[in-house]
């Protein structure tokens, strides 16, 4: 009975140092995505600065997301074996010094390698910090912790958002939110360093350490090739899914900023209140969801309400103040589909979950890449193309859900 006692006090102080270190995962990433959402209220205003294209803004999104494609699953498989701190540290440093290159850089190839740097910084940050957090979460708590790591970032993207637009607009010049990006990100990083406490140790086994070298940078699709034939399909849906939101979710900025006539500032805004009400929903609405509905009942039905809410923001996006309403509920269904994407799939493995959620948010990334390449073409061809091709993306999407009967 003694010996229950101390295995059940001890399983439970192990239960109580997960949940600890979850939490400080939770943190850190909020002050991650704060400082990677700085410099996006003020992209548009620095384009306009140049004189570049319009479109132009979505070929550099496009840089950015396939470096994420590369990076994710790399930088997921690779915290696997050397420890998840050991590369989650470097990113928000490597992030901050990449903007400030693309905030003050003028020469056009160095300010695309900039962004593929802040992609293969980004998708590093979230490959480690899902995987970090799945694999200390229970199974059945998996859901709820990853909700709780995207609402985090929904919320550090929201006061990111506008701490970025209000200081482009208050100094007049958007080059300043990009020198602050460097500042939080050398910030970040020092606090990850002091907090973060590493769960994967370095592995002295041969065969372990003959496996790391076989680690590539561009084996993405070798190991989306290793995953099992529903989470295929499931990659399918994640990259359809990516193409279908962000050819609307990367013009939007630019449509407020170009054919709207806003500020860095009032854009910032818009986002944050965006972004509050997406917190909501992924932190409490979707908890409350998921204790009575299946993962992919819920995934089905926030699709299906994103492709009406789309179909009448378009309809009415030149009256009045409702379509932008319409525009902030929407970002909660799509932050509800993308969260729960990724649970969907790390449902279904037990080990590997950096290199497992890293392919999740490489194949969402490559979506990302195609809609916001898509997206800055469709604005300069027509500024409500973008909202069309969300519609007939997402719908297919639907059909094919269906058809499948996931």
């Amino acid at each position: 009975e003694i010996v229950l006692e101390l295995t059940k006090y001890l399983k439970e102080k192990e239960i109580e140092k997960m949940k600890k270190n979850i939490n400080r995962m939770i943190i850190l990433m909020f002050l991650c995505i704060i400082v990677y959402n700085l410099g996006h209220p003020a992209t548009p205003a620095l384009i306009e600065l140049r004189g570049w294209k319009k479109s132009i803004s979505g070929e550099l999104m496009a840089f950015m997301s396939t470096a994420m494609f590369i990076s994710s699953p790399y930088l997921g498989a690779l915290a696997d074996r050397v420890g998840m701190k050991r590369i989650f540290v470097f990113m928000p440093f490597c992030y901050g010094m990449s903007q400030l290159i693309f905030g003050f850089g003028t020469n056009l190839p160095l300010i695309f390698l900039a962004r593929m740097i802040s992609g293969f910084a980004s998708g590093g940050t979230f490959a480690v910090a899902f995987g970090y957090v799945s694999q200390l979460s229970e199974k059945e708590e998996k859901a709820k912790n990853i909700a709780k790591v995207s609402s985090a970032t929904v919320i550090g993207g929201a006061i990111g958002q506008k701490i970025g637009g209000y200081v482009a607009t208050a100094m007049n010049d958007p080059r300043f939110s990009f020198a602050l990006q460097f500042i939080g990100g050398s910030i970040v990083s020092i606090i990850i360093l002091l907090i973060m406490k590493e769960i994967v140790k370095k592995d002295s086994n041969p065969e372990k350490e003959k496996s790391k070298k076989d680690l590539n940078p561009f084996a993405t699709f070798r190991y989306i090739k290793e995953l099992d034939g529903y989470s295929k399909f499931f990659c399918l849906i994640i990259l359809l899914s990516g193409i279908g939101i962000y050819s609307y979710g990367s013009a939007l900025n630019y449509f407020l900023k170009f054919y709207e006539k806003v500020s860095s500032d009032t854009i910032g805004t818009f986002v944050m209140c965006s972004s509050l009400l997406a917190f909501f929903g992924t932190a409490f609405l979707l908890g409350k969801l998921l204790k009575k509905f299946k993962e992919k009942s819920i995934y089905k039905f926030f699709i299906f309400i994103g492709i009406i809410l789309m179909s009448v923001i378009w309809f009415r996006v030149k009256l009045g103040v409702t379509p932008y309403i319409l525009m902030a509920v929407y970002t909660t269904t799509y932050e509800i589909v993308r969260s729960l994407g990724n649970t969907i799939i790390a449902q279904r493995y037990k080990e590997n979950q950096g290199k497992i959620l890293g392919v999740a948010s490489a194949v969402g990334s490559l979506g990302t890449a195609i809609g916001s390449l898509l997206s800055g073409h469709l604005l300069n061809f027509n500024p409500f193309f973008p909202f069309v091709v969300n519609i007939i993306v997402m719908s297919f999407v639907l059909i094919l859900i269906l058809v499948k009967k996931l």
